[in-house]
């Protein structure tokens, strides 16, 4: 950004802010080169402001090199070089965040920004009295060695400041009231550490280390399970975040919802490339507030569905009806579990027997962790996939699964002709035929 000031311009070159005096002569042999009266075209003010700019993207992408530097080679004077020296409270802050994660092993650690947008000056920005900028579109890209094919991208609104030496972040903050909050990890919320197995990282707190060890053991138990129903298609592997609070879990998956009838959540961040699916990032969350009320047969239901929705969400888009993939992952969870049905379908069964029987299937907003009814919905999915691999066989779920994924077509119209092709039945005759299993298992 340029600053005009009587007979002082200020430049951005490399970060630094440059006091120059300018000249008042002019010169005939070469008039364009100093306009008269000390004037500037509309032209070079242009040019100037787009200089300003380039050196600012500059300027800040250095500094966003630097962070990436400093998690990979482990050196905290770099992380501190990025930090905004007039902020005491926010360097504090953020070096504890740097010595929280050492443990973490990154593969990469990137920041990606568009140049051509930015966020507008608030109140907040306006109280650093100096140049500020704020990307629009930021996030930061990261790779945990091992595990992740592909950087998982967290959306960021950081502030950057210009001081007397340079460019500095100066706040991740600025613009949460606006809605636009920057994503955080456990490394955000206190010191990680690591527990791992040769195919199972899971990344917690100091407190939880028994409890991390525990699910490291139970994952790497349910990686099989799952592939002997979805085949060995997918990475076999598993990030699993251990939070100290239910809170923390929320922000960290980055589910502001009801969570309280949640013991674990599977989470990623699906992008759309050549018209498939390319999900990113996939991590399952522990929630500490229900984990414990879980029997040992509890958590491997629980882990085996939320592996269930890592290893098939290559193979889930916005045709899958969540029903689907619901049911399809607590099918795969109780599986061999021995648990009987009227067990499982506790609430379903109770809603058949006071003549409250579902009459469709279960719609998505069904599944929302606010519902009252939230069991009734999983359980109906649940007897759904589970009627179809009797009656059609475990084959024909999982190829039914992955048929309606290829769909381009909006969920009711895929479900509807995939059900066609492979159970010969409509979705209407498959809901009749649903519900009179229903009615047949529970009542």
């Amino acid at each position: 950004m340029l600053a005009a000031v009587p007979l002082l311009a200020v430049a951005v070159v490399d970060g630094a802010a440059v006091l120059g005096r300018h000249s008042t002569t002019t010169s005939k042999a070469a008039p364009s080169a100093a306009p008269r009266h000390g004037r500037t075209s509309a032209a070079d003010r242009q040019a100037q402001a787009d200089a300003g700019r380039a050196a600012r993207v500059a300027a800040v992408r250095s500094v966003l090199a630097r962070r990436g530097e400093a998690v990979l080679s482990h050196d905290p004077a770099v992380w501190r070089s990025t930090l905004d020296p007039e902020r005491p409270r926010f360097v504090r802050r953020h070096m504890q965040v740097f010595r929280n994660l050492q443990r973490v092993p990154f593969a990469s650690w990137d920041y990606d920004f568009d140049p051509d947008h930015s966020l507008p000056s608030t109140k907040r920005t306006q109280r650093y009295g100096v140049p500020t900028y704020a990307p629009a579109q930021l996030s930061l890209d990261y790779r945990v060695r091992g595990f992740d094919r592909r950087a998982t991208s967290l959306p960021q609104y950081p502030t950057f400041v210009l001081r007397a030496t340079g460019w500095y972040l100066a706040s991740f903050d600025d613009f949460r009231a606006r809605g636009d909050r920057s994503s955080t990890d456990l490394w955000d919320y206190g010191p990680v550490v690591v527990v791992r197995t040769p195919r199972v990282l899971v990344l917690g707190h100091p407190l939880a280390r028994s409890l991390m060890r525990g699910v490291a053991d139970e994952v790497a138990a349910d990686i099989p399970r799952v592939s002997a129903v979805w085949g060995h298609g997918w990475s076999e592997r598993a990030v699993v975040l251990v939070p100290a609070t239910q809170r923390e879990l929320g922000r960290v998956v980055d589910d502001y919802g009801d969570l309280d009838n949640i013991a674990a959540v599977a989470t990623a961040e699906v992008q759309i490339g050549s018209g498939r699916p390319d999900p990113v990032g996939n991590r399952i969350g522990i929630n500490p507030a229900n984990w414990p009320k879980l029997s040992l047969l509890g958590r491997r239901i629980v882990l085996t569905h939320e592996l269930t929705h890592v290893a098939t969400r290559a193979a889930t888009s916005a045709a899958t009806p969540t029903w689907l993939a619901e049911g399809f992952a607590d099918y795969v969870g109780y599986l061999g579990s021995g648990v009987p049905t009227p067990f499982v379908a506790q609430d379903l069964g109770t809603a058949v027997r006071e003549g409250q029987a579902p009459r469709r299937l279960p719609k998505p907003n069904a599944f929302d962790g606010s519902n009252i009814r939230l069991s009734v919905a999983y359980e109906g999915a649940w007897m759904a996939c589970r009627l179809i691999a009797q009656q059609w066989g475990q084959s024909a779920l999982v190829h039914l699964y992955a048929a309606v994924a290829r769909s381009r077509l909006d969920a009711a119209t895929a479900v509807d002709l995939t059900m066609r092709r492979v159970l010969h039945l409509s979705t209407a005759q498959f809901t009749e035929r649903w519900r009179g299993y229903i009615k047949r298992e529970l009542d």
